[in-house]
């Protein structure tokens, strides 16, 4: 059970602060729902979901566990993936950021950049499952550590392309 107030990182979607607790919005649903409002949305988009379905959330990292990440970020060596087919490579990068682990959406950010980079080599497009992957890891890594170190998502995301092309260039 978590606090109304409560900030939480919800499945793959981002951060939300947890409003109210209580009956389902919708007549002839069951049980008790905990209103959900997107952090940093545009539309001010709010989610429903069940109480008990709060398996699907996580409280935020700390401002310490953040700063203690991003130094780990800058030596996480990521592991060469070469799937056979388009699929393989969703199903690696799903379960990657199903563990709900920091250091594994940090690990899968370092992975698409460098297969990226390989891809770029090649004189060919980066493949539309990298892009899809890559854009939801940094928008779940960047906006946690914007709550955790009291900035924006921006200047997360520029810190940690930042640390990528430090390592490259050295």
């Amino acid at each position: 059970m978590y606090k109304i107030g409560t900030l939480v990182l919800y499945g793959k979607r981002g951060v939300y602060k947890i409003e109210s607790e209580g009956p389902p919005p919708v007549r002839g649903t069951a049980g008790d729902y905990y209103k959900l409002r997107a952090m940093f949305s545009n539309t001010n988009e709010i989610i429903y979901t069940p109480v008990d379905m709060a398996a699907s959330m996580r409280p935020l990292i700390s401002s310490g566990e953040a700063a203690n990440y991003l130094e780990l970020f800058a030596r996480l060596e990521p592991h060469a993936f070469h799937p056979g087919k388009a699929m393989d490579l969703a199903v690696h990068y799903r379960d990657m950021l199903a563990s709900h682990k920091v250091e594994d959406c940090l690990l899968l950010i370092k992975e698409i950049h460098t297969r990226q980079r390989e891809i770029a080599r090649q004189k060919k497009r980066p493949g539309q499952v990298d892009t899809q992957y890559l854009k939801l890891a940094e928008k779940l890594i960047c906006e946690e550590f914007a709550v955790a170190l009291d900035t924006t998502p921006d200047l997360i995301r520029e810190r940690l392309y930042a640390d990528i092309r430090r390592r490259a260039t050295a």
